[in-house]
């Protein structure tokens, strides 16, 4: 929640000024708080950031641990896919469909269990690692100063469309923006590790890894 709610404070220069002022400093490690924070109009951003989180482990670091760590307690006689797949139907189908069920925002996931125990762990905990091009968030600065991120989807006239990670759609008018590029990071938040727990995190896994392509 406390990432959410940075996240949105970001995209405006007053709430940009507040989490530099107020908030946690590791809230500011976050990828997607960080990125639009230095995209809004508030002096010495970066040096600012710098000085708060001087002392604390790089967000990598620290999923890097916890990808290691969630895959050495993976235990599949103890894990149930059929629990799993509520976990996704709650947490992922927003945006990721599979066996034709959710939605496409983010990637399809059919055949996704080809892909193993350990780069699951990490598409799941760190999912800036390894982002496809066409799954880049877009970061819109506008002309206010405030800032939007979101997946493109498309252009209706003099209007941009992203979709957030809820899968809910916002619309942009073109002449409001000042600047528009392409994020490094993606839309899926890298808080996952975090809110589910070694047995619902299990769970997920195996329902994952039963999802090969049909020819494995």
């Amino acid at each position: 929640m406390q990432i959410k709610l940075a996240q949105a404070l970001a995209g405006s220069t007053a709430g940009a000024e507040y989490l530099l002022n107020s908030s946690p400093p590791a809230l500011l490690l976050d990828r997607t708080v960080k990125e639009k924070l230095l995209a809004a109009k508030v002096p010495n951003t970066a040096a600012r950031i710098d000085k708060l989180t001087h002392g604390l482990s790089a967000p990598n670091d620290a999923l890097q641990k916890l990808v290691e760590r969630r895959q050495r307690k993976f235990d599949p006689a103890k894990s149930r896919a059929s629990e799993g797949a509520n976990i996704f139907q709650q947490n992922c189908a927003v945006c990721h469909q599979v066996d034709g069920n959710g939605g496409l925002v983010g990637p399809q996931l059919d055949g996704i269990g080809n892909r193993g125990l350990e780069r699951l762990c990490e598409d799941v905990i760190d999912p800036n690692r390894n982002v496809d091009p066409a799954f880049r968030s877009t970061l819109i600065v506008l002309k206010d100063g405030d800032v939007q991120s979101g997946l493109f989807r498309r252009e209706e006239g003099e209007t941009i469309i992203l979709a957030e990670s809820t899968g809910k759609e916002i619309s942009i008018p073109k002449n409001q923006v000042s600047e528009r590029r392409q994020s490094e990071n993606s839309l899926m938040p890298e808080n996952f590790g975090e809110l589910l727990t070694d047995e619902q995190f299990n769970n997920l896994l195996a329902f994952l890894l039963s999802k090969r392509a049909k020819n494995q």
